[in-house]
Formats: structure tokens, C-alpha cells, sequence
């Protein structure tokens, strides 16, 4: 079970897109420290990225580098236009 999520992770790494905007180019992963931080009660509505790491049940996302600076900047509230 252990090496599945191993092989999960690499296979979207090799995949070579962004997971929200679809981009090729500057590929990072964004981690979270648990699961539990991105379902808080009494919160606003989650941005995109938190309710597709939520929905997935995955601590990592495979992000470009844009997409990733604005998630730590709050700026990302929905995916990018393609």
C-alpha cells in the first residue's frame, strides 16, 4: 500500500502539468502539513486548490511555480484561465 502512494505521486509528477492551470513549464509540489487544516469549520468557502487537495484526500499538489506563489499569497481563489 505504502509504495501505491509513492507510485500516485510520481505518476502525477511525470505527467508534467500543473493540476490546476495546466501549465508545462516550473513544476513544484505544495504540501500541507495535514489533512484536517483544510476542512475547518466556520471558515469562508475554500479557495480551488484546497477544495481539490480536500476532495482528493492528498496532503501534495502538483502546481506550477505561478500557481504555487500565489497560493502562498492568497491570490489563487480559482484555477487560471488555459
Amino acid at each position: 500500500m505504502n509504495s501505491a502512494r509513492r507510485n500516485e505521486l510520481i505518476h502525477r509528477l511525470l505527467a508534467g502539468r500543473c493540476e490546476l492551470c495546466e501549465s508545462t513549464e516550473g513544476l513544484e509540489v505544495h504540501h500541507i502539513r495535514k489533512l484536517a487544516d483544510l476542512n475547518q469549520p466556520g471558515r469562508r468557502a475554500q479557495p480551488a486548490w484546497k477544495h481539490l487537495m480536500a476532495m482528493r484526500r492528498r496532503k501534495t499538489l502538483v502546481i506550477c511555480r505561478r500557481c504555487h506563489e500565489d497560493i502562498h499569497a492568497g491570490r489563487l481563489a480559482k484555477p487560471y484561465q488555459k
